[in-house]
């Protein structure tokens, strides 16, 4: 075992990324999409493989830059904790000035003259001093954490619509086709207020010239009511299909490209590197991680591994997510109270005597499209933290009714197992997504987490929230007919019908069980992403 493995891609250099690359077919269909005129948001859990898809996408327009003209331009706001007092402008303000900066540090890495004049004047800012204005800028945002006494802006900075002209001066005068952003932790590192700015930004920079990638988590992303996912930009989900005929073969090479020297291991313990490689269900960085741990390689250390990981850290991992996102606390606290309490053993008593039989296993539950909204979202941060994989929706389960199905990862039921490896293959020989241990739309579980909305919004200072609640019910994804009836009931705001029980709502003419979860649902659905500001 070598003395260090890439366990993510900020270690490993632009000019070496593509000797890394095990790509699938998805792989292969998403890098395309990056590399591609449209707008895209590529959401994964943490490890999932994000920035290194933006990495080879990079790489690869830089490699093929001569005959494309495409200008590839990697920002990264991991920086974004030191901006004191961020206020809308001053934040704003700097994004845009470190998006500014590495646009042009990229068209002068490939030897690009900037001409001045015209829009570019604002983006190239002074650069007859080191460092120039907009990069005073960007450090001036920076460091006044230091002293925020002493800040001022040393340049104006430009907006939206100059930074969309300065690009397209930019293209006409190096004969580009266009600028490729790729924003690589676009959401994790910003505060919900933040992720809004971000993604208003996002859809105002969009032209033929100017091309944007964002990399965000699933579940913890607030997208604000300008951006719309499903018009300003192309979602592509980052989930690997563990059933898929490469997966294993994919998983295998992965390792040996960055330690050649685990072939070896692989021939005499191949069963034990399975069991890691499905437990990681997709997620290369704890794959990774995992190996390194059970080294010197043998079943015994694996199946050590796997236990501590998978029923230890990863849990861990997700209940600490409540430190950066307080206003979801309960929401991440039931989830895992879900988890562990139901699914989990449900599903390994569940498969405990079917191994063997091809097609007889499950690693899936299945939500009723009708349960309380908080219940959903509670689901989508598990997805965050790579606990679930968020599936198809519109599946048909017991009694023809519809819902939504999730997989589960594979280590949290494998570690369960005292014989994890023997389990492991067992679980992955027989799987089938068509085993689903199913909750419908009233589950005693969710009894505890029906009004999560309101109650959180009462325990600290959060004005975006208190903002929300007094926004009209003509905000909500609801029927006339249903805000009729909301109206007719006295409820003219989100907090109003977020206060009312669903027996309230059925107070109405015409306003049944089904409607009455419809209307609580959509009323929790508008303040979900401003729980924590």
């Amino acid at each position: 075992m070598p003395a260090e493995l890439f366990f993510r891609t900020e270690d490993i250099r632009t000019d070496e990324i593509l000797d890394y690359l095990v790509e699938t077919e998805m792989d292969r269909h998403f890098i395309e999409s990056l590399k591609g005129r449209s707008p895209v948001i590529l959401r994964g859990s943490r490890g999932v493989g994000k920035s290194f898809l933006f990495k080879t996408a990079e790489a690869e327009l830089t490699n093929d830059f001569k005959d494309r003209r495409v200008l590839p331009v990697y920002v990264t706001f991991a920086r974004a904790t030191l901006i004191t007092s961020p206020t809308p402008e001053r934040f704003l303000a700097w994004m845009t000035s470190k998006i500014c900066n590495q646009i042009i540090r990229a068209a002068t890495n490939l030897g690009l003259h900037l001409p001045g004049g015209s829009a570019i004047s604002a983006l190239r800012g002074d650069v007859s001093s080191t460092p120039s204005a907009m990069e005073r800028v960007e450090q001036l945002f920076e460091n006044a954490w230091r002293d925020d006494s002493k800040f001022e802006a040393a340049v104006d900075v430009p907006g939206p619509e100059i930074l969309r002209d300065a690009v397209e001066d930019l293209c006409r005068a190096a004969s580009l086709r266009r600028v490729t952003l790729f924003i690589d932790e676009a959401a994790h590192v910003f505060i919900p207020q933040q992720q809004r700015q971000f993604f208003t930004l996002m859809r105002d920079l969009r032209s033929p010239y100017l091309s944007v990638k964002a990399a965000v988590y699933p579940g913890a992303t607030a997208f604000g009511e300008s951006f719309q996912l499903t018009h300003d930009a192309t979602l592509l989900s980052l989930d690997r299909n563990v059933a898929a005929d490469d997966y294993a073969s994919a998983m295998r090479q992965l390792v040996i490209r960055q330690d050649p020297d685990m072939t070896e291991h692989l021939k005499r313990s191949g069963e034990a590197f399975d069991a890691l490689s499905y437990s990681a269900t997709g997620n290369p960085r704890i794959l990774l991680k995992t190996i390194a741990r059970s080294s010197p390689f043998n079943v015994r250390r694996v199946q050590g591994t796997i236990r501590e990981y998978y029923r230890e850290e990863i849990w861990a991992e997700h209940s600490s997510l409540s430190d950066r996102y307080p206003g979801h606390r309960d929401l991440i606290d039931w989830g895992r109270q879900f988890m562990e309490s139901y699914v989990l053993p449900n599903l390994f008593k569940r498969n405990q005597g079917r191994g063997g039989v091809h097609g007889d296993t499950s690693s899936y539950l299945w939500i009723h499209r009708d349960a309380p909204q908080a219940v959903r979202e509670a689901l989508r941060l598990l997805c965050y933290s790579g606990i679930l994989q968020e599936g198809v929706s519109g599946i048909r389960a017991t009694r023809s009714e519809l819902g939504t199905r999730y997989m589960v990862n594979l280590g949290c039921q494998i570690a369960y197992a005292s014989e994890a490896v023997a389990y492991a293959t067992t679980l992955r020989q027989s799987l089938s997504v068509k085993r689903m241990v199913e909750y419908g739309a009233n589950h005693p579980s969710y009894k505890s987490i029906d009004n999560i909305a309101v109650e959180t919004g009462e325990n600290f200072d959060n004005q975006a929230l208190e903002a929300r609640l007094k926004t009209s019910i003509d905000a909500l994804d609801l029927t006339v007919f249903q805000q009729q009836k909301l109206q007719g009931l006295g409820l003219d705001t989100i907090g109003k019908v977020l206060a009312a029980k669903e027996a309230t709502f059925q107070r109405a003419h015409y306003v049944g069980q089904v409607r009455a979860r419809q209307i609580r649902n959509a009323a929790v659905a508008a303040v979900l992403e401003y729980l924590s500001g």
